[in-house]
């Protein structure tokens, strides 16, 4: 083995001392809360006022939160005619700390130096090599403030016309102001002979408002006719502005970040932008014999957003719904306690795109004339316009009914859907020669169809004894319907888009790669420049040759299928509860198994860092599945594997502490209670969460395991 150590490490292993990356970038994780609340009502007031602390620590050394909020809900009836309230929630979160890095910790060699003897971390764990860096140097040598603060607010007037019986004038208000800055500095390595000082200071404000004016007229006429209209008005405004500051080196550190102004080095990027957008919507609720329910909308957006000739979009909707279970011919069935059918059609628009993109935008770069010149800044053409950017346009079909059977023991939804979409807003690439790399345009149309099924059961019911379960299913199937509508080979069916893996009639994300058939073995007929260990790819087209006409759709990389189960189980004052959640019917390459994949794999071929105990191929472990690690993956294929998992994600345990004994302590109310989360995972995928989709060492962020115990108390 020492022959592919470095000195240091070779010192080390004979030594039998080694090192854990990921126990080296771990800490010791809890979460801490403690809410209070206050609430009261008078004749015209109603008020709740509350605050919570919190308190997390992360699995990631300096991977911390602490979080404080205040929220005060105040509704005044000034007269019988006019309400004022006011919704405010203040929140502040502390992020301060410099997180360990989880990439360097997974790929530090396990016979490497994290400390030197006083302390201080190293550099690089071997010093012979730099391809890794010490995951918790700049965690250690870094001071960080990181502090956001949101506070919203929804300020609100009812007015409700005396002189017209059922008509209403509502005001909203919404305005929501978030602020937060980022500062680091860091301080001398003293093992560096250079100054490694910097600093930086990172400010950045949101404010963000929303008003509205709602006008509803409700009316019954007779008992047969009842109907509801509703007029809006609204308009929206987003803005945000941020400046970054960074120094380096400094010439006197004593300052920190705010002494920017003694860096060698100085650079500032400053940026800012906003959106406006106006609605208008119209909405009609038609009651006729309390059991035939018509609602019609029709809304009418604008947005900065897009181009100028297409700022603004309509969006018309239907719904009816119709009570059976109310019909005299359903009457003499007596297990049916409720059953109501309802449909709806519609359209909605996405806006979900940054401000100015259907603009050319220009950007800027500096160069330097000549060895001590001058600096010139110069802008260039960074994005090319679309004059014609629009709203993308959904189109939703909904059929449903709703059910509650056998005194109620029984009761859910099962609903089908249709979707449409057309004019997706999407960056399409285009050809270099252009001088831009993309463009965001709106092109083709997807579909997307599927079921979703609720079920709520009482299983069992006694007096002292209780179990109930609730049961939630849901499938959905999307394919692209069509693209560029381009047919560029003239075989009368329209062109796939093989650069952004989008296929006609299948679904928008999918898996399109080489098929693996096995690992050649030793004494197997080997390709030219092929070992024992390499990957066997299928020759789909039998040409006896493997290229890029060999690649097919291998899966689909969001789940077919998603369902979960809770049961809820009451013995007295005692409750348990737990929840099943599962994904089936996706995959995602998982890149770890590529080694080739890994930058220290490209440059160090003959390096071993420090890889994933995967099961890897070897003269004494003839793994059919996985290759050596000296497969070079002259294809480029990805490693396929299944997302699927069944998951305990919930447990709880409750006690309530019963009347008579908290009526001696003068309480309100006293429970007990104890739950985890996120318990046990049952899958194949081999990353830290199936569900996440991590899938390299740099995203190994882990999906953490939470146990908690509380008490709540009311007075």
């Amino acid at each position: 083995i020492e022959k592919y150590l470095q000195p240091s490490e070779a010192e080390n292993y004979r030594a039998g001392k080694t090192i854990d990356g990921w126990k080296a970038i771990s800490q010791n994780s809890r979460l801490s809360a403690a809410d209070l609340s206050v609430s009261g009502r008078t004749n015209a007031t109603n008020y709740f006022l509350s605050g919570s602390v919190t308190s997390d620590k992360g699995l990631i050394y300096n991977d911390n939160q602490t979080r404080y909020s205040v929220r005060a809900n105040l509704e005044n009836k000034i007269a019988t005619w006019l309400t004022l309230g006011l919704n405010a929630n203040f929140i502040q979160r502390n992020l301060s700390g410099k997180e360990a890095d989880i990439l360097g910790a997974f790929q530090t060699s396990p016979y490497g130096k994290l400390y030197y003897d006083d302390g201080e971390p190293t550099r690089y764990p071997v010093p012979e090599e730099q391809l890794v860096g010490n995951p918790m140097r700049m965690a250690l040598l870094t001071k960080n403030e990181e502090i956001w603060n949101n506070l919203f607010t929804n300020i609100y007037a009812v007015i409700n016309l005396p002189q017209v019986n059922g008509l209403s004038y509502r005001l909203n208000y919404a305005p929501n102001y978030r602020w937060r800055h980022n500062y680091n500095f860091v301080r001398q390595d003293k093992y560096v002979n250079a100054n490694t000082t910097s600093a930086s200071k990172y400010n950045q404000e949101n404010f963000d408002w929303v008003l509205e004016n709602i006008l509803t007229y409700k009316k019954r006429i007779s008992t047969n006719h009842a109907f509801d209209l509703t007029l809006l008005y609204g308009l929206n405004h987003t803005q945000s502005e941020s400046t970054t500051a960074n120094a380096a080196p400094l010439s006197n550190a004593t300052l920190g970040w705010n002494g920017l102004g003694l860096g060698d080095v100085q650079t500032v990027l400053s940026d800012a932008a906003q959106t406006d957008g106006v609605s208008a919507m119209a909405r009609l609720n038609y009651q006729f014999l309390n059991k035939y329910l018509f609602t019609f909308t029709v809304r009418r957006d604008g947005s900065s957003v897009f181009a100028a000739n297409n700022k603004y979009a309509n969006f018309p909707s239907a719904a009816v719904a119709w009570i059976m279970s109310d019909e005299k011919f359903l009457k003499p069935l007596a297990f049916i306690n409720s059953l109501k059918l309802r449909a709806s059609y519609g359209s909605v628009g996405n806006q979900a795109i940054a401000p100015y993109q259907s603009l050319s935008l220009s950007g800027t770069t500096q160069y330097v004339f000549g060895d001590g010149g001058s600096t010139v800044t110069g802008a260039f053409p960074n994005t090319i316009a679309n004059p014609n950017l629009k709203w993308e346009t959904t189109t939703t079909t909904n059929l449903a009914l709703d059910f509650e059977l056998f005194n109620n023991r029984i009761s859910g939804t099962v609903e089908a859907y249709r979707m449409d979409t057309k004019d997706l807003i999407v960056r399409r690439s285009l050809p270099i020669m252009t001088g831009f790399t993309s463009i965001l345009t709106n092109l083709g149309a997807t579909s997307n169809k599927g079921i979703e099924v609720s079920l709520n059961t009482v299983n069992l019911r006694s007096k002292k004894f209780e179990w109930t379960s609730n049961f939630v299913f849901s499938s959905n199937q999307n394919k692209i319907v069509h693209l560029y509508n381009a047919d560029l080979n003239g075989d009368g069916i329209e062109d796939d888009d093989l650069s952004n893996r989008w296929f006609i009639g299948k679904p928008v994300f999918v898996a399109f790669d080489y098929v693996q058939d096995g690992v050649y073995q030793e004494g197997d007929v080997l390709p030219n420049g092929y070992k024992a260990g390499f990957i066997r790819l299928k020759d789909l087209n039998n040409d006896k040759k493997i290229d890029a006409a060999d690649r097919t759709i291998i899966g689909q990389l969001e789940p077919k299928y998603r369902w979960g189960i809770t049961n809820n189980f009451k013995y007295g004052n005692i409750t348990l509860s737990f929840f099943v959640n599962a994904m089936e019917g996706w995959i995602k390459s998982f890149n770890q198994l590529d080694f080739t994949g890994s930058v220290l794999g490209n440059n160090y071929p003959g390096r071993a860092v420090n890889m994933l105990d995967a099961d890897w191929w070897t003269a004494g472990n003839k793994s059919n599945t996985r290759p050596s690690l000296v497969y070079t993956n002259p294809y480029v294929h990805g490693y396929y594997l299944s997302r699927n998992f069944v998951r305990l994600q919930d447990l709880s345990l409750a006690y309530e502490v019963p009347k008579k004994w908290t009526d001696k302590a003068r309480l309100k109310s006293l429970r007990v209670y104890a739950s985890g989360r996120n318990l046990y995972t049952i899958t194949d995928w081999i990353g830290p969460d199936p569900e996440s989709g991590y899938n390299s060492q740099a995203e190994y962020f882990p999906t953490p395991r939470t146990v908690i115990v509380g008490l709540n108390i009311g007075f």
